[in-house]
């Protein structure tokens, strides 16, 4: 073989052995790049700080300022002009009766007015036969002064009422109640987020996040019997504690 043949050919194998040895060195860089990619977030977890997330609940009693009532007649008649008429005249005399009472108009708002007609219902009766006609008229009446509200139920049964649905007291500005509530739902939350941080071998540390519940503070109602208004005078009447409840959510990191 000619000598510059020999000298061409080994040049070939020189340059095809850089490129090989380059192919390596760009691959074992790119192994290394991905490897440093892929341990990026493993590091990071753990140098982020703990969590810990509690939710806590508070009460507060609080006595009722108010009490709502449903008030009404229940009027059948043979003619439609002789239910109107009656029904019309007790719901009348009824209102004037708690307005005398000290309840302002504002607090006096009508909740349903409903006519039927009253017909045959035997087995052998013409159903289409009217027999009579119902009237219905209800108010709620908000009493403020509950001290005197056994005396209204008195007064508008006398007054002519003959449906008294019930009575529930509450309380109109729930606003300090809520307010306790809320400090001690915090207190509960901290307190578990304490006891968690020790099993687990570690501090509380700051305050990350601190919701409260989307609904307002809840306020439980205390409903009472309003049909002993029907049997005696006075009426007697507890109006109990209402409660006012408040839960929270707090997120704490952990050290």
């Amino acid at each position: 073989m000619p000598e510059h043949q020999e000298l061409s050919g080994k040049r070939r194998a020189c340059k095809a052995a850089g490129a090989v040895l380059l192919l390596v060195a760009l691959l074992c860089a790119s192994m290394r790049g991905a490897a440093a990619q892929s341990a990026t977030p493993a590091a990071s977890l753990t140098t982020a700080a703990p969590l810990v997330t509690v939710s806590g609940h508070g009460e507060t009693n609080v006595p009722p300022d108010i009490a709502q009532v449903t008030i009404g007649v229940d009027v059948t008649k043979a003619t439609l002009q002789d239910a109107q008429q009656e029904a019309t005249t007790r719901a009348n005399q009824i209102i004037d009766t708690v307005k005398a009472a000290g309840v302002a108009a504002q607090d006096i708002q009508t909740i349903n007015y409903n006519v039927s007609v009253l017909t045959n219902t035997g087995k052998d009766a013409d159903r289409t036969e009217v027999k009579g006609f119902e009237i219905v008229n209800q108010v709620q009446v908000t009493v403020r002064d509950i001290a005197k509200l056994g005396e209204l139920l008195d007064a508008v049964v006398q007054a002519g009422a003959n449906a008294i649905d019930g009575v529930t007291f509450t309380v109109d500005d729930p606003t300090e109640a809520a307010r306790q509530a809320r400090i001690d739902a915090v207190a509960d939350a901290h307190a578990k987020a304490e006891e968690l941080a020790a099993a687990a071998g570690m501090t509380l540390g700051p305050v990350v996040s601190i919701a409260e519940g989307t609904a307002p503070p809840a306020i439980t109602p205390i409903a009472a019997d309003a049909e002993v208004a029907m049997k005696a005078a006075p009426v007697p009447v507890e109006i109990g504690s209402n409660t006012v409840s408040v839960d929270v959510t707090l997120t704490y990191q952990l050290r």
